[in-house]
Parts: C-alpha cells; structure tokens; sequence
C-alpha cells in the first residue's frame, strides 16, 4: 500500500470514528430532551445535559479541524 492510499485510509477511519462519537452523543443529548427523568447516577439533570452538548461540540470541533487539515 503506497503511502498516501495509507494516509488516506487513517483519514477515513478517524473521520468515521469521529462521526460516530458525535452521533453517540448527539443521539444521547435528543434523548435527555425527549424523556427528562431523573439519571441514576446523575442528581444534576442540567449537568447531563451540558456534559453531552459538550461532547456533541468537542467531537463537531474535531470533524471540522480534520477537514480542514486533510
């Protein structure tokens, strides 16, 4: 495999595993909205959510970042 087929192989795979990861937590931020009951082991609801919408941004962040490197 040459070198840039390599390259371009990492890219994609990160690429994906990115995508994926943002909708994990994107998919996990629509359900905290749609049934807002109390979490088992998270008493701060809003806390719940920040930390997922953070998520969502951070791995947004990254696709973004990845693009415009590759």
């Amino acid at each position: 495999m040459k070198k840039e087929e390599r390259e371009m192989l990492i890219n994609d795979s990160f690429s994906s595993y990115l995508e994926g990861k943002l909708m994990y937590h994107t998919m996990n931020y629509k359900l905290l909205m749609e049934s807002p009951q109390p979490i088992p082991e998270h008493t701060d609801f809003m806390a719940a959510l920040e930390e997922e919408l953070s998520k969502v941004a951070h791995y947004h962040e990254l696709l973004e970042v990845l693009e415009n490197v590759v």
